[in-house]
């Protein structure tokens, strides 16, 4: 009986932690970054990452756990919400991969500079 309880605040505070990070990460990124603040936003983006990854899991969950998918099926509103979701999670790959994955930013010295043509898909 309280598992659907636990999840939904589960899923609830995952959504507000993804936000928080997608803020941290807006308001840290510009077009010179420093060492500290190029590896403060790859730990924001990957708090994102996982967060957004317990959005989906526990939706899921809720989705099963509540009212069942036949419900969920049927209304409009959940898969607009849904799209949504995998837009931001598409449009978040390039990011993730410049910054995770030893682009521009990567610790070499102790200040790094984006790329013109990479930091104008970010703002």
């Amino acid at each position: 009986m309280a598992w659907p309880i636990i999840v939904a605040w589960i899923h609830y505070v995952s959504i507000m932690l993804m936000i928080a990070s997608l803020l941290g990460e807006h308001l840290l990124l510009k077009q010179e970054l420093t060492a500290a603040q190029a590896g403060t936003v790859r730990r924001l983006d990957i708090v994102y990452g996982a967060s957004a990854a317990i959005v989906l899991i526990t939706g899921i969950l809720r989705m099963f756990l509540e009212k069942g998918a036949a419900y969920y099926n049927h209304h409009i509103a959940f898969h607009i919400l849904f799209g949504i979701f995998v837009i931001a999670a598409l449009m978040s790959i390039y990011p993730t991969l410049v910054f995770c994955a030893g682009g521009p930013t990567r610790a070499r010295a102790a200040d790094q500079q984006l790329a013109q043509d990479q930091f104008k898909g970010f703002r």
